[in-house]
């Protein structure tokens, strides 16, 4: 048993192990694999079981995140991973779920991060504070942290300067990140499908209307989104970072891999990482083959 003071609420006593990314997002990922494994970021040349936790909440407020966790999952995340909607309809818990991994994405990079700027400092303590209120349900809007969803669908052309993994990216990979600039902050929190963007106080708010997340409920569905004006190659960027990184898987796990696709080849064949694979085959043909095979 851990005991200690919850990030959210500040009660004190048993905190309960937190996902920062949801749970049901890295067993996806895992079990819709070729291999049935995933690899993490911070360590390319591991395999992971599971995605990044730590002892934060209590068990309070633990409780309020599965709550809205359950509630995406089921009605938005499922049917868009495995293809069965395009369009959903959603609740006030949205708009929870979403601010939940912005402040988790932002609590976390911040607990990474050595940076010392006393200016910014303040402005994401002020911004995680706005979104504990609203988590905890002592105000009832957002006010200038809003929350933005984007579903991401295949890809087939662009006319961008995309790198060849971007299918991947969009379609299997996890991320949390903080962008600023310009004195802004932007939340970053990449899911397969989906991303979600806290932002507060941003200069082009009114141009993302389409992808602002309704306080009592609305609809997702397909439509016309408006990237902030950089974002696109901000994506392009980290998804030649993962591109890059798998370059550095070394031998001995290379020969893991192979042997797992060897030994369960049905698998593979009709996993997710295949058929984001074959998006980005159809996009850029032979340019998308590497030496190395991943998970």
């Amino acid at each position: 048993m851990v005991e200690g003071e919850c990030k959210l609420c500040g009660s004190l006593g048993e905190l309960k192990l937190s996902h920062f990314i949801p749970k049901f997002v890295g067993k996806w990922v895992k079990d819709s694999s070729a291999t049935g494994y995933i690899r993490l970021n911070q360590n390319i040349n591991k395999r992971a079981q599971d995605i990044a936790k730590d002892y934060w909440l209590c068990g309070n407020c633990e409780q309020l995140f599965s709550g809205w966790e359950r509630e995406f999952a089921n009605k938005i995340f499922y049917p868009f991973v495995n293809d069965e909607a395009a369009t959903a309809y959603y609740g006030d818990w949205l708009a929870k779920f979403c601010a939940s991994l912005s402040w988790r994405t932002l609590s976390y990079i911040r607990s990474q991060s050595s940076r010392s700027d006393s200016a910014l400092d303040e402005k994401e303590l002020k911004t995680l504070e706005g979104l504990a209120s609203f988590l905890l349900g002592k105000t009832k809007t957002l006010g200038v942290y809003e929350q933005h969803l984007y579903p991401l669908e295949p890809i087939s052309s662009t006319n961008a300067d995309a790198p060849e993994n971007i299918n991947r990216y969009f379609l299997r990979n996890m991320h949390m990140d903080v962008l600023i600039g310009n004195g802004q902050i932007m939340v970053y929190t990449k899911l397969p499908r989906f991303i979600i963007l806290g932002l507060s106080g941003h200069s082009e708010s009114r141009q993302m209307r389409s992808s602002r997340v309704a306080l009592n409920g609305g609809k997702i569905s397909p439509r016309s989104y408006y990237w902030p004006k950089g974002f696109a190659q901000y994506m392009f960027g980290k998804a030649r970072e993962i591109s890059e990184m798998y370059k550095e898987i070394s031998s001995s796990q290379q020969a893991v891999i192979e042997k797992a696709l060897a030994k369960n080849p049905d698998r593979a064949a009709s996993s997710g990482t295949l058929a984001a694979f074959q998006h980005d085959l159809d996009m850029f043909g032979k340019a998308v083959f590497s030496p190395k095979v991943i998970d």
